[in-house]
């Protein structure tokens, strides 16, 4: 662990909120965010984006989560902070955003589904299910010709 870590539990049956602060210094920026009422500061999508795709190959397996925030921050077109990407996992990023393909097309979408499952509706569920993977290798790739960078 990089920073402390608290556990939130809602009572038996229900699910636990995880909380990590990390102490690790990035390239991060930060925005201003009134969350109901209350002012935050919160990563800018471009360095949470490049955070998520280093997740992707950080932990010791692919979790499902990971691979659907890449494709939603892919699939909304979302610029990346190069820096980040780089710092964190010593490649270019053209050479990251490569190794993502390749581990997501040597991984089974079953493999996809762990963890994911339980977080999400019928019809996401559906659509991790049969097209995430394949998905996300696409936009991968065409993100990788075409790479938006802040």
């Amino acid at each position: 662990f990089f920073g402390p870590v608290f556990v939130l539990e809602y009572g038996k049956g229900e699910r636990k909120l995880k909380v990590e602060i990390s102490n690790r210094q990035f390239d991060n920026h930060y925005e201003i965010k009134n969350l109901m009422g209350i002012e935050m500061r919160v990563l800018v999508k471009p360095d949470m984006f490049a955070h998520k795709l280093c997740a992707l190959l950080d932990r010791n397996e692919v979790t499902g989560r990971d691979v659907f925030d890449c494709w939603f921050f892919l699939n909304q077109r979302t610029p990346v902070n190069a820096n980040i990407v780089e710092s964190r996992m010593g490649v270019t990023l053209q050479e990251h955003l490569q190794h993502c393909i390749d581990t997501l097309e040597r991984i089974s979408d079953k493999t996809v589904m762990n963890g994911l499952g339980e977080l999400t509706d019928g019809e996401t569920k559906r659509f991790a299910k049969t097209k995430l993977r394949k998905e996300t290798i696409s936009l991968l790739n065409f993100f990788k010709a075409y790479p938006i960078i802040t």
